[in-house]
């Protein structure tokens, strides 16, 4: 087999895993020359460059961290400072600081056989300009086989136009200028957006303190905690501390499941059920948990379609105006208590529907939305910004590829090649409903590096993990994050059989398998990339996981859906034998099925 030499665009934890995994998978009878190329003067990409004061992941500890490379000890959240020194510390441990090649940012990649500058021309053509000193710079290039482009999700920032902004006097700045709360101290603030930025921007101009803080959104959200705590339930406080990204068991949900049942997305339809009928119970309210406003419409609210929006803190702020009491809820005991500090303030976070317009006067204008509540409260009151945060989001730009690359949006297989192109991989392009980006890279990286080294063929079948997207909808690269993670494990072989797994490593390993979340490190327990660390991993860190949810978490996290989807899965199974369910037809990506 030729050697294979790799160029990896982007320092950020998809390319440093990427670059890492390549390196490992090199052998004297196949060798693997990878090198990364990072624009900035450090590692660590967006949690370095776009980060902000008092920001920590939004996604636990466990599932985060890289499968054989984890957090020290501390809390499951950590800060964005943190998650930057972790990636050094990654760096440092896998020797990799002598493949990055740092202040080298990508201005081209072409064709190699049209770049004219090899003797014998390779399959791609990168020219980088590197940083000199005192303002100089110099171009150069690197020849290689394959291409890994890692530049991420969150690069370019995208600001919607609002008709009248020239008539805006104040300040005006993107997410990714957002700093420190002194920013927003003393402002009548106006953030664009309902993500988990917006969120933590709102809290934090609550905190500085601003003068007021108004949000404007478009559709909706989707508030859950990424920590499961502060629950009273009959009279008693539950005061565990649970991440919910580890709470979604393996097996029946996620390992073993029928694919009738991943393409009907059935798991999905009944878990929306409970999960609503459950936070009625526990916050009073359907909408969200602790939501009693700004829900998202119905046809959007369900599990197939929505990123879980879990920055929590503004939410006392934001349901002030709109929260009622549930007199019979407290007869039983059931609440949801915020934390006293918030409990206690009078203040709150005004909302309202996206901004038609501003006046000569700088006045902002609401679009008119009488079928909500909020529009019918603020439309009468004068909103005069001082400073307006667009937490919009990002967009993609890879006007440095040749026009004969695709893009991200091209990738038709798995979401990271494109069928025509395997030797160009976009790792860590895809957004998952609840999960990590950074883990489900690692998982990217593995999948492609098996299949250049000639350990996985190319898949043929479509695989049932996508959110499903209204057309033109801005964001159409939602995927559900265990099923993901399971199906590119199943690809490259990573998947174990329970039979398998409970020979390699007995019955305690299969158990923690079965009950634990998608974490990285179970599809390293055995095929192509299994390593020791991952079974060390299982029995210590994530078996913590699940004893923390205790017997009751565990007969409702995990012993409950075991044996609901379990049954399911071997229905549908009983069904397909008897020519009940067939294949229908494919649709937008998702398999549809007949009964």
């Amino acid at each position: 087999m030729p050697s294979i030499k790799v160029a990896v665009v982007g320092g950020g934890p998809a390319g440093l895993t990427t670059l890492k995994t390549l390196l490992e998978a090199s052998t004297q009878e196949r060798p693997i020359e990878a090198h990364l190329f990072e624009s900035e003067a450090e590692i660590g990409g967006t949690f370095r460059y776009r980060s902000y004061e008092n920001a920590e992941l939004v996604s636990s500890r466990q599932l985060t961290a890289f499968s054989d490379f984890r957090f020290p000890p501390g809390p499951d959240h950590i800060s964005l400072p943190d998650y930057v020194e972790y990636l050094h510390a990654y760096v440092q441990r896998y020797n990799l600081r002598s493949h990055i090649s740092l202040g080298c940012r990508v201005i081209s990649i072409i064709p190699g056989d049209s770049a004219g500058k090899s003797a014998v021309p390779l399959g791609h053509h990168v020219i980088y300009q590197r940083q000199l000193q005192e303002g100089a710079s110099t171009t150069d290039f690197f020849d290689c086989t394959h291409l890994a482009i890692c530049t991420g999700l969150h690069v370019q920032p995208e600001i919607p136009k609002i008709n009248g902004i020239e008539n805006f006097r104040g300040i005006s700045m993107h997410s990714s200028r957002y700093k420190t709360r002194s920013q927003l101290a003393g402002h009548d603030v106006l953030i664009l957006g309902c993500g988990e930025t917006s969120m933590d921007v709102a809290y934090e101009a609550i905190k500085a303190p601003a003068k007021s803080v108004t949000l404007a959104y478009r559709t909706g959200w989707l508030s859950f905690p990424k920590v499961l705590n502060r629950f009273r339930v009959f009279g008693k406080t539950f005061g565990g501390s649970l991440p919910i990204d580890g709470l979604i068991t393996n097996l029946f949900e996620t390992a073993y499941v029928h694919h009738t049942i991943h393409a009907t997305r059935l798991r999905s339809r009944i878990s929306d059920i409970v999960i609503k009928k459950v936070m009625y119970f526990l916050t009073g309210t359907q909408e969200g948990c602790n939501q009693h406003f700004g829900a998202l419409p119905n046809d959007l609210l369900g599990r197939s379609y929505v990123f879980l929006n879990k920055s929590a803190k503004a939410m006392p702020y934001l349901n002030r105006p709109y929260k009622r009491e549930q007199p019979l809820l407290q007869m039983i005991g059931n609440e949801y208590m915020d934390l006293p500090e918030d409990a206690t303030s009078d203040r709150s976070i005004d909302t309202c529907t996206w901004p038609s317009h501003f006046e000569a006067d700088g006045q902002i204008v609401f679009q008119k939305d009488t079928t909500r509540k909020d529009w019918n409260r603020l439309s009468k009151q004068t909103i005069r910004p001082s400073l307006v945060v667009y937490c919009t989001g990002y967009r993609q730009d890879f006007a440095w590829l040749d026009e004969a690359y695709p893009t991200p949006n091209n990738a038709n297989v798995r979401n990271i090649v494109k069928s025509d192109v395997p030797d160009v991989a976009f790792i860590g392009f895809v957004r998952p409903g609840v999960g990590a980006i950074p883990p489900i890279a690692e998982q990217q990286a593995m999948w492609w590096t098996a299949y250049i080294t000639g350990n996985m063929a190319m898949p043929q079948k479509p695989g049932h993990y996508r959110l499903l997207a209204r057309p033109g909808a801005r964001i159409e690269y939602g995927v559900d994050y265990s099923s993901y993670m399971a199906v590119l494990a199943r690809d490259f072989g990573g998947a174990p059989g329970l039979i398998e797994l409970w020979r390699m490593h007995g019955l305690r390993i299969l158990l923690i398998y079965c009950f634990g979340a998608s974490f990285v490190s179970f599809y390293r327990l055995s095929g192509p990339f299994a390593t020791p660390v991952a079974k060390e991993v299982a029995e210590t860190e994530l078996l913590d996981t699940i004893m923390r949810r205790g017997l009751v978490g565990n007969f409702f996290f995990g012993f409950v859906p075991m044996v609901f989807y379990g049954t399911l899965n071997i229905l549908a199974y009983v069904l397909e034998k008897l020519g009940i369910v067939r294949p229908a037809k494919q649709t937008a990506g998702v398999d549809m099925y007949c009964i």
